[in-house]
């Protein structure tokens, strides 16, 4: 067969294709194998990528070929093909067959030349490899890469250690609105306070660690200010949620030993993209969000990305708001062919106030008067308040050097502020009076801002039969943090019947200040040999100064924190792996003698099979893993009112976690994890005990389903179950939750309804001090256009 000259150029290509729940077919028996498509109105680009989501055909164009062109509605049950040709109509392009793939060019390009065969040049590729990038959205529910864990975009398959990413179309196929919610279908991850502080703050632990705090969020890959008493993050204006699960600190400096989480923004997209999204729910929630995109000039060399979201909304318990303002701005801008920045922006209002939580007795314990109402609220209406501004501005560089080598450069500077004020209840209710417990009034003004910058070099070298992903990365990040607090008493209130009014007798203000700086140097090599085995090696050195301006104490510390990890690629989708990495973390104060706290540290064994079938949308991760952390504070048993540094904390745990998407029609998400955690070593006597919001069991399964015989329906249906978690050597009641979906796809319009605790269990959510309920029953109404 001759070859013509219109062949198309396999690297002009771009792949759009998502296998699932089958072995691949030829192209002419899968196109003619009769399926059920819902497609809305939009861009063709994104309509092709839904028909091969929903049918299975792979399908390869060129973007120019694709950019600017619409496609129409296109719906019910007929070939792929003729969905295809619908979808085409009036475009001017047409279909190629070329083996087990479809290749889309214009008209006049596949005009065969007199004699001659229009054929194309093999394309051998990695098709999920191609359609998806680490910093881009995910088709379906299945992610393939990830630069979490690596800061290179990276197959997940080839990373030797656990990675959960959760993408944007799972967040809105169950609904979630905040980032706990994101991730309660992930294993060993557990929001504090049961995900009931979720509209004020940010904070998890992971593999049975606290992983905030100190250990903020990460923001494409940048120290992102956002902690458990700075506010909550909005899932909206993001495209992915990655967790790296254990230590962290070869690439990221100081951090827990649980791990660290990453928010991949949304990006501007090489289509035009107008969505609104109008929702209504349970507790008077009102919200409207939109979302963006378009080229910001004719030559499509910078584009933009606005998302906008406003809400208004109460809360489960009594006297609760959650409004929330947020605008995230994006622009691309293709300075050179080998130059590209990405500008990121974004400003964020929010006002809510605190659930203080109910004493023990009443919740976990009995009280003489009954169960404490779950809507019940303690605090002091018109007192309580936790108003929330904030604003991110950064840039993300990326400079290619030559053909094996680039620079990328990732800035993040913040300025934060938040103003609040509570009552907070006691533990235990009045002995004499179990109707009555007793208060304490608090306010506290944090500022916070500051800038962080990473530099990397990274290098795609090869030699023989080796293959070497080279990276060589310098940060730095200055903070400053300044507090103004007030403590005192509140007037006793009633459990049962809270009467409101009481005013707080607070103590003068207190002042605190701390300035930190911090410089890491970070090296690692990611080794490919053979094509089966992979290494990864690597090793950082911080150093990080904290001035606690008040006290007038300073604190240097350092450390090295090595990571090996090494895995074996089978032909059958099976790869076990094994890792060790290590962590730090800089403990502020001094002991009696007046020496500074030495950093905290972390090690973790880890090892674990990943499974990627061939043939089909699938990932599983399965782990084993023993954490240990050092250098704990601890009372100091001799000198009251100290610290030291003799407590040990150690966890040990299996888990596992599973994507697929099968037979076109399902979206199945599972995960299960058993968490061993314990105080090994403290001067106080709880050895033996669990830390708090640690679950001993946690499992939960979501499944998704297009439904063939109603074109456009689809259902959801997930159960959620969390075993027992220890307070003060007491166990918390274990609970398990339903949650369901009904979405429909009407052109370029979709209806959801979704609803969490689909039986309104009453349950208790965390036990920290105080304890608190889970959501009751929380109803959405969603509907979304998008043109």
């Amino acid at each position: 067969m001759r070859q013509s000259r219109s062949v198309l150029a396999p690297q002009a290509l771009a792949l759009s294709l998502l296998v699932a729940g089958a072995m691949p077919v030829g192209a002419q028996a899968q196109a003619d194998a009769p399926a059920q498509v819902a497609i809305a109105a939009q861009p063709l680009g994104q309509a092709l990528n839904t028909l091969a989501q929903q049918t299975g055909l792979q399908l390869l164009y060129a973007p120019a070929v694709v950019a600017g062109k619409q496609a129409p509605a296109v719906s019910g049950s007929m070939a792929p093909r003729q969905a295809l040709a619908q979808l085409l109509a009036g475009s001017g392009l047409v279909v190629v067959p070329q083996g087990r793939a479809l290749v889309i060019k214009p008209a006049e390009a596949a005009a065969p030349q007199t004699g001659a065969e229009t054929t194309l040049a093999p394309v051998t590729v990695q098709a999920d490899a191609l359609r998806e990038s680490a910093s881009g959205p995910v088709g379906g529910f299945v992610a393939r890469r990830s630069a979490t864990a690596t800061k290179t975009d990276t197959p997940l398959s080839e990373t030797p250690m656990s990675v959960t990413v959760v993408p944007r179309e799972q967040i809105v196929a169950q609904g979630a609105d905040s980032l706990d919610q994101a991730l309660e279908y992930s294993a060993s991850i557990m929001p504090l306070q049961g995900g009931a502080m979720r509209h004020v703050g940010t904070g998890f632990t992971v593999r049975g660690f606290n992983v905030t705090g100190a250990a903020p969020l990460y923001l494409n890959g940048a120290r992102f200010p956002i902690n458990s008493l700075s506010g909550a993050v909005e899932p909206y204006a993001y495209e992915r949620v990655e967790v790296l699960k254990g230590p962290a600190s070869i690439l990221y400096g100081q951090a827990a030993p649980g791990g660290v989480f990453n928010l991949v923004s949304k990006r501007p997209t090489d289509e035009p993209l107008r969505e609104v999204e109008l929702q209504l729910g349970s507790w008077n929630k009102k919200q409207i969000a939109a979302d963006v995109s378009d080229k910001l000039t004719e030559d499509g060399r910078m584009r933009y990305r606005l998302t906008a979201l406003a809400r208004d909304a109460d809360g489960m318990i009594d006297e609760m708001r959650n409004d929330r303002l947020s605008l995230s701005a994006a622009i691309d801008w293709k300075l050179t062919p080998d130059t590209e920045l990405t500008l990121l922006a974004n400003l964020n209002k929010s006002r809510a106030n605190y659930d203080v939580g109910k004493p023990l007795d009443g919740s976990l314990l009995p009280n003489p008067y009954g169960r404490i109402g779950r809507s019940t609220f303690l605090g002091e209406p018109g007192f309580d308040h936790f108003d929330v501004k904030g604003a991110t501005l950064g840039y993300l560089l990326e400079q290619r050097l030559n053909a094996q080598w680039r620079f990328k450069q990732n800035l993040l500077a913040y300025d934060h502020k938040a103003d609040n004020a509570y009552a907070g209840v006691q533990a235990r209710v009045d002995a004499a009076n179990p109707r009555m417990v007793d208060r304490y009034g608090l306010t506290r003004l944090d500022k916070d801002r500051g800038w962080g910058v990473d530099n990397q070099l990274i290098g795609q070298l090869a030699h023989g039969r080796f293959e070497h992903t080279l990276l060589l990365g310098l940060d730095w990040a200055q903070t400053r943090f300044a507090r103004r607090q007030e403590f005192g008493s509140m007037p006793a209130i009633d459990v049962f019947n809270p009467v409101y009014g009481a005013q707080p007798s607070l103590n003068a203000p207190a002042y605190s200040k701390e300035a930190m700086r911090q410089v890491g140097v970070y090296v690692q090599d990611q080794i490919k040999y053979d094509q089966r085995w992979v290494l990864m090696l690597g090793g950082r050195y911080d150093r990080a100064r904290s001035d606690l301006i008040s006290d007038d104490i300073v604190e240097n510390s350092h450390a090295f924190t090595p990571r090996v990890g090494v895995m074996y690629l089978m032909d059958n989708g099976l790869s076990p792996y094994y890792s060790y990495s290590r962590s730090f973390q800089p403990s502020s104060g001094m002991d009696f003698n007046g020496r500074t706290f030495k950093p905290t540290t972390g090690k973790q064994h880890e090892i674990g099979l990943k499974y990627e079938p061939k043939g089909m949308d699938a990932s599983v991760t399965l782990a084993a893993y023993e954490i240990k952390q050092q250098n704990v504070l601890t009372s100091d048993p001799d000198h009251v009112g100290f610290l030291q540094q003799t407590g040990e904390v150690r966890s040990r745990g299996l888990e596992l976690e599973g994507r697929a998407q099968i037979k076109r029609q399902w979206d199945v998400v599972v995960a299960l994890s058993t968490t061993d955690a314990k105080v090994t070593r403290s001067s106080t006597g709880n050895q033996g005990t669990t830390p708090v919001s640690v679950p001993r069991n946690m499992a939960s399964l979501w499944a998704d389903y297009r439904v063939d015989a109603l074109p456009g329906l689809s259902l959801g249906a997930g159960v959620r179950h969390v075993g027992w978690q220890e307070i003060d050597r007491m166990r918390m009641p274990t609970y398990t939750l339903l949650d369901a979906a009904v979405r429909y796809q009407y052109q370029q319009w979709q209806f959801a309804l979704n609803v969490k605790n689909l039986a309104d269990k009453t349950y208790l959510s965390a036990c920290t001090g105080v304890c608190l309920y889970g959501d009751a029953r929380n109803v959405t109404l969603t509907a979304r256009v998008n043109w």
